[in-house]
């Protein structure tokens, strides 16, 4: 019985394992014959051409041996030329007339020149050439299919991959199509079926596993035995530990609820009751009290600038878990120490940071007001730790690009001379958005860089994005970098100064990615950033009608202020867009990192939403593919991606974050809300605003649906922009860890990963600190406008636990 329940279980499990490898691969066919490279095939009259789009296509099919494109005319297979236009036998042929009439077909296995193979086939249709059709026809060795078959235990047995078929005359018939493992044929052996295909596995026990399973059962009922007896003897520890630990951890709650030291609690589900038995008793102390709290004197003398009135306590709680212990902090909520709360900061000595602006370095950049803040001095001492710490890394060269700011030939000159200074040698790129320097670092020799950016921040401002052997660095490489400017500790030498092209390299790298089978009409608004020149033109090679907008490059912004994330920005293009009856419209910040989209019905479409869009994309050709978004997006992301039968993951808002949590994850796509997206399927992985743009031209001229009819698809809930609350830069991440220390959502779910987020069963509401900038950001999302309101007006609430004197936008 134990033996044939064995072989059952290992052709069951086998089968299944090949049923998802063939499901995989037909997916696979069935949205590459959805492709835009396929698409143009079927709608192309030139051998030359469908030869082409099959060694395209082929490339993303490493695993199969050879891939056809076979046009079907209006004689359906009987037009063959040869009778089988190039393919191996009838069964192929066959398999190709069924495939052309509709007909749902399965792997067909054969024997060619002494060897088994599998062909799989896939019908395709032209959304807008309802005359013409096509099949698409792979085939792999049937080698792939018997590695696939092994037992955990090794050479145990022996799986049988069996055909069965019908001759034109007679019974149905079987072929061994593949095997692996040793063993004969028996009593024992045992069958299952491949679903959605005329196969089936057997498993055949050898003769060692049938010795091996007949030895006595004794000593495994011994083991079961030991294994019984200590869970008794652990559930009985439990049961008299427990409720002596518990009554202790309750008698130190009460004990503690009138005090203001710290408390150490092992059961950290005690701590909100804690928290509330804490604050209940302080609160009637107060009321019943004469005397009036006071600070002593070291800790006003530590708050700084801050108002007093900011810093007078309401005592509350403040909560942390590490491991099976929660702490619960119960003395004066200060936050004293600002340089450890503002992770935006790099640490340090103050005595040592006199003149060095803090605000400056910030999470995963350089930044600041161009005049006042990085002036020549401070930029040329960023520049030597920057070159000084690309030399302790083996990076002799880097790769120098820059924004078309006022301000910024001023800063690149004096960077240049100060990373020469090292002994750096630099490749000049000259103005180019950003995505071109990440690509630099790709495809040439040198695979570090410096970006003179603004990025979407208004004219007056600049600043330095850094890349260090292709990545882009984060607060861990920023503070290193203003450590070494405070240290003033700089290697010295002679660099040389080279100049490159690039975009002519990144033009024709997108040309070759992109395929637009049906020309649209865009509207192109560059902001007169650095995508003025390159993304119009760029469009218009893939064979689409572009008018331009602000596609002139000028530092001082004049259209409007080069942030797409302020929906107030895009009232241009939407108007244009509307006028010009485009199919939809672009819109690129000042580096061209970051992307916004308006439909031909003028609706803007927030990023979380266009994500969605590329999810559906991206996920339908690669099932079970991760997609990193930040925690600024839609829930309603989430699902989708899931229902498509991709991996969702959510993150902390930040270009930088994001490129690090692709890496990890080898997520194949990923997006912010404030615009940035990041395709790992067929580029690079970092955020490239036109590239994007170009992604989603594919799209829709592949889909043949419009932008508004394709989005109309997806659910809707009532939602805000991103919200923007003025707060100092040396407070906001103080402020938010009040807030997360001293809220009390009780009734959701709190995610503390980058600020803090609460989802409810009706929505879900967000507060963190920017990372761009001097403020707090904010976004809410509900099933209805009155959720939606409620939710609003519970961060209100929270918010002035933390600190009244904020003044809140929403």
């Amino acid at each position: 019985m134990q033996i044939t329940q064995l072989s059952s279980a290992y052709a069951q499990q086998q089968a299944a394992s090949i049923q998802r490898t063939i499901s995989q691969l037909k997916d696979r066919v069935e949205s590459a014959s959805r492709s835009p490279l396929a698409l143009s095939a079927i709608a192309s009259e030139s051998e030359s051409d469908i030869a082409l789009v099959e060694r395209a296509i082929l490339d993303y099919f490493p695993e199969v041996i050879s891939l056809r494109v076979i046009p079907i005319g209006d004689m359906g297979t009987a037009g063959f030329a040869g009778g089988n236009s190039g393919l191996r036998n009838h069964i192929e042929l066959d398999l190709v007339r069924r495939a052309s009439e509709g007909e749902n077909t399965q792997p067909e296995s054969y024997k060619f020149e002494d060897q088994w193979l599998t062909s799989i086939g896939a019908r395709v249709l032209h959304p807008r050439i309802q005359q013409r059709s096509a099949v698409i026809i792979i085939t792999i060795e049937n080698q792939r299919l018997e590695k696939e078959m092994r037992t955990p235990t090794g050479a145990s047995g022996k799986f049988t991959l069996i055909q069965s078929f019908l001759p034109a005359k007679g019974s149905q018939r079987t072929q061994v199509i593949a095997a692996n493992g040793s063993g004969a044929e028996s009593e024992y052996t045992r069958y299952a079926d491949v679903p959605d295909t005329n196969w089936r596995v057997g498993f055949s026990p050898s003769s060692a596993m049938l010795e091996g399973l007949a030895l006595s059962p004794s000593p495994l009922y011994s083991v079961m035995g030991l294994i019984v007896m200590a869970i008794v003897l652990a559930l009985g520890f439990l049961l008299w530990f427990f409720p002596r630990k518990l009554k202790s951890e309750i008698n130190r709650v009460i004990s503690a609820s009138d005090q203001k030291s710290t408390l150490s609690l092992s059961i950290p589900e005690l701590v909100s009751i804690a928290k509330q038995l804490r604050r209940a008793t302080l609160s009637t102390l107060r009321h019943s009290s004469s005397n009036n709290w006071t600070i002593p004197e070291a800790e006003v003398e530590t708050i700084g600038s801050h108002p007093p009135e900011r810093a007078l306590p309401e005592t509350r709680p403040k909560v942390s878990s590490a491991g099976t212990e929660a702490d619960l902090d119960l003395d004066l909520d200060l936050d004293l120490d600002l340089d450890l709360a503002d992770d935006n900061i790099v640490s340090g000595d103050p005595q040592r940071q006199a003149g060095i602006p803090r605000h400056v370095f910030r999470a995963y950049d350089i930044r600041g007001n161009a005049d006042t803040e990085l002036t020549d001095e401070l930029v040329r001492k960023i520049g030597l730790a920057i070159g000084t710490i690309a030399g302790e890394r083996g990076e002799q060269t880097l790769i120098v690009g820059c924004d078309g700011r006022v301000s910024t030939p001023r800063i690149k000159s004096v960077l240049l001379h100060a990373l020469m200074a090292t002994g750096r040698d630099v490749v000049d790129i000259g103005l180019v958005p950003t995505p071109l320097l990440y690509f630099a670092t790709r495809r040439l020799n040198h695979h570090s860089g410096v970006m003179i950016t603004g990025s979407h921040n208004p004219a007056d401002q600049n600043g330095l994005k850094i890349v260090m052997n292709r990545e882009t660095i984060a607060a861990g490489g920023i503070a290193e970098i203003r450590d070494r400017v405070i240290e003033g500790s700089f290697s010295t030498g002679k660099g040389m100064l080279t100049g490159e092209e690039v975009i002519p390299a990144y033009v024709d790298e997108v040309l070759h990615d992109i395929a637009i089978s049906i020309p649209l009409r865009i509207v192109v608004d560059a902001g007169n950033g650095a995508t003025s020149d390159i993304a119009p033109a760029l469009l218009e090679e893939l064979g689409c009608e572009v008018i331009p907008l602000n596609c002139v490059v000028d530092g001082s912004f004049p259209g409007h202020p080069p942030d797409t994330s302020n929906e107030d920005n895009l009232a241009q293009l939407t108007e244009k867009v509307v006028e010009a009856r485009a199919d939809f419209g672009v819109a690129f910040d000042g580096d061209g990192d970051r992307l916004a989209v308006v439909t031909g019905s003028g609706r803007i479409i927030r990023s979380d939403v266009l994500l969605m869009l590329y999810a559906q994309d991206v996920v339908s050709r690669n099932p079970g593919a991760d997609v990193v978004f930040d925690v600024k997006c839609s829930r309603l992301l989430s699902s989708l991606i899931t229902q498509h039968g991709g991996r969702p993951v959510l993150w902390k808002t930040g270009h930088a974050f994001m490129k690090e949590k692709m890496r990890e994850t080898n997520a194949l796509l990923g997006g912010e809300f404030s615009g940035h997206m990041f395709f790992g399927e067929r580029w690079y992985g970092f955020d490239d605003g036109i590239y994007a743009a170009c992604r989603l031209a594919e799209v829709l001229s592949t889909h043949g649906e419009s932008l508004d009819e394709s989005i109309g698809k997806f659910p809707e809930t009532v939602n805000t922009p991103e919200i923007i609350i003025p707060v100092d830069d040396n407070y906001k991440f103080t402020l938010v860890d009040k807030i997360i220390n001293n809220a009390d959502f009780s009734a959701g779910k709190v995610n503390i990963m980058d600020g803090i987020r609460v989802d409810f069963s009706n929505g879900w509401g967000l507060i963190r600190a920017s990372n761009t900038g001097p403020a707090l950001t904010a976004r809410f999302e509900a099933d209805t406008q009155e959720n939606l309101d409620i939710i609003k007006e519970e961060f209100r609430a929270q918010i002035a636990l933390a600190d009244p004197t904020i003044k809140l936008n929403f």
